[in-house]
Parts: structure tokens; C-alpha cells; sequence
């Protein structure tokens, strides 16, 4: 569903139509196995791995280069429903600008059109902003009365737009991210880094399309990672009380469960710099899942 235009019948001439085809198609595998099996000692796993795919195979309308490069992906003919795409990034020039090659083929530092919409093929491919992989591989250790459960999950497969924060001007309420530590000063070090300089004053008076500059950065390839992660989502430690104990206190079962859930990522793009890819900009705040650490004792009278 999308804008498309039409001859102004009913006074509108851009309506919300079905505008697109698609195709997809995946896979999802299941394995369960009892790889251990004895009088005091089980030990079960369960992994799960599913793989799905999407294609936009008919478009009736042109998405613009904004469209396509912003974080939350955009549809194009031939790519997924949910592409993202970035500005070529060619490094900094000798005063610390970066420079990008633009839809002419130019080499430039701020003539990009963000508002084309038909010479796009400049633009990089990343991927899908989905995941196309996920999945999770649980464990379950049993050694007498005592359970141990480590369960993982998992996703792969698509990319993730870091937050814009670079610009030609700030203020002293701008919070400044890690990356400017290793930003541009000194000429010379256009060699050594990709983090551009911070603008001074007189050069932004100087070139009033200096913002072009920095928002070409924000959405070329160098400000891209990989959303894939592997993530320890739970481990918990049971014990069952024996039945001969219960006897005297008149109950069928009792067990004691500490259980600790979201505890760490295994695995996460360095770039994303602490920043969860599971949870990237949800709910407007892109605060890292917070553990959880829970006690349960369970009668059963």
C-alpha cells in the first residue's frame, strides 16, 4: 500500500492504492534431540532455524533517494519489501568534509539530490532491514533432582541504520556520541579515520549547503551495521525436593527455580556501540533490554 498519482478524479491526486507486487518464500527447520539418557543424568536440545525471503517483483511507484536510504527501509522493484540503501562515502577530503560519489557519478561534498527520484542506481544496496535468518538452540541439563536450562536465540540477515547524529552545528545540549573521539582535527588525518570534522562557524557561513554534507553522511554506507546478534535470552537452575521430604509437610511437589533472563549478547555489530539489534530505536528510547533475575518456589498442595 502506497502513494500513487492519479488524474485528480474525486479532488485528490495522489491516493493511498495497492501499488506493489511481491513474492516470498522460506523455510523453518526444527530438531529435537535426546543426546543423553541415563537413571541420573538427561540432557535434551531443541534448535529451531527458519529462513525467509521477499521480493517486490512490480512497482507502480518511484520511492526518492530520502526514501530509500532512511533506516526504516523502503520498497524497489527487484529488492526486498523493506530495502536499505546508502550514499557512496569516498572518505574525507583534506579539510575533513566527507565526500560522496553522487548520481551524476561525480565526486562531491554536497551536491546530493535527496529528493531524485529516477537516477537512484548510485546508490549502495546494504539489505533488508528484516531479519532473514532466526531462530534459537536450547538445552536442558537434568542431573538427579537438579534442572540447569540454557536456552539462545538468534537472527541474522539484515541491516541497521545508525542514529543521524552527525551535523554542521551543534550546541552545548547536543549529546555528542563515542565516535567523535576519533573524529577529524589535523590535516593528515583524513588517512587514519572516516569521522568527519566538526564544522566551525566561519565554515558553515561560509557554504550554507555544508548541512547536505554531513546528512549524506548519516545515510551513506559508513554509518550502517550489521543487526545480527546472538543473544543468552535464559538460564535457569531448578531443583526438585525429594518426595520423601514431602510426606511429612502434606504436599505433592515442591521446587525452587532461579532463573535469569535477557542476561547478555553474545554476538552484536561493534558499531551499533552497546545498542541492542533486537530493540534499535523501539519504543523511541533504544535502551538496552534490562536482565532479569527471578526466585520462584512452587507448591502443589
Amino acid at each position: 500500500i502506497g502513494i500513487v498519482n492519479s488524474q485528480g478524479v474525486g479532488g485528490k491526486i495522489a491516493k493511498m492504492a495497492n501499488i506493489a507486487s511481491m513474492k516470498s518464500h522460506g523455510i523453518e527447520f526444527t530438531l529435537s534431540t535426546k543426546n543423553i539418557v541415563t537413571k541420573d543424568f538427561d540432557w535434551n536440545s531443541d534448535f529451531i532455524f527458519s529462513n525467509s525471503k521477499n521480493e517486490v517483483t512490480d512497482l507502480k511507484s518511484n520511492a526518492s533517494i530520502i526514501d530509500l536510504v532512511t533506516g526504516s527501509g523502503f520498497a524497489r522493484e527487484g529488492y526486498p519489501v523493506r530495502g536499505l540503501f546508502s550514499i557512496p562515502f569516498l572518505g574525507l577530503n583534506e579539510d575533513g568534509f566527507p565526500m560522496f560519489r553522487n548520481s551524476d557519478g561525480s565526486v562531491t561534498v554536497t551536491d546530493i539530490n535527496f529528493q531524485e527520484r529516477e537516477n537512484v542506481d548510485f546508490l549502495i544496496y546494504e539489505g533488508p532491514t528484516d531479519p532473514t535468518i532466526t531462530g534459537s538452540f536450547g538445552n536442558i541439563f537434568r542431573y538427579k533432582n537438579f534442572r540447569l536450562n540454557i536456552f539462545l536465540t538468534y537472527s541474522f540477515g539484515n541491516k541497521i541504520r545508525l542514529d543521524p547524529v552527525f551535523s554542521n552545528k551543534y550546541t552545548d545540549l547536543t549529546a555528542m556520541p563515542k565516535e567523535y573521539k576519533n573524529r577529524w582535527v589535523i590535516p593528515g588525518d583524513e588517512a587514519t579515520t572516516n569521522i568527519p570534522v566538526i564544522a566551525n562557524r566561519r565554515q558553515s557561513e561560509k557554504d550554507r549547503y555544508l548541512k547536505t554534507a554531513y546528512n549524506s553522511y548519516n545515510y551513506s554506507d559508513a554509518r550502517v551495521a550489521d543487526g545480527g546478534f546472538i543473544r543468552m535470552k535464559e538460564v535457569s537452575l531448578s531443583y526438585d525436593f525429594p518426595q520423601t521430604w514431602l510426606t511429612s509437610l502434606h504436599l505433592n511437589s515442591l521446587s525452587l527455580k532461579l532463573q535469569a533472563t535477557n542476561l547478555c549478547l553474545l554476538y552484536a555489530d561493534s558499531k551499533l556501540n552497546g545498542q541492542d539489534p533486537e530493540f534499535f530505536r523501539s519504543g523511541g528510547v533504544a535502551t538496552p533490554v534490562p536482565k532479569q533475575f527471578t526466585l520462584t518456589l512452587r507448591l502443589c498442595f
